[in-house]
């Protein structure tokens, strides 16, 4: 995930679910980009929780491009 890539998960995230700050928010994503060792405590679920469906839609995306 690119910093833009990343960037653009960080305003959509605190446009459509706002649960978590930004900056809480750009960490976690950041640390997952890089591979890190995640906490995955109840305060990150809804973070990967989106970026989950965020990477899902993103697939499918390319997947109809593609078609």
């Amino acid at each position: 995930m690119t910093p833009a890539e990343q960037d653009a998960f960080v305003e959509a995230y605190a446009n459509n679910v706002a649960d978590v700050h930004p900056t809480r928010v750009a960490k976690f994503v950041e640390q997952w980009a890089n591979g890190e060792d995640m906490d995955y405590s109840s305060e990150y679920t809804s973070i990967m929780d989106a970026l989950c469906m965020w990477n899902d839609a993103i697939k499918w995306k390319l997947e109809e491009q593609i078609a």
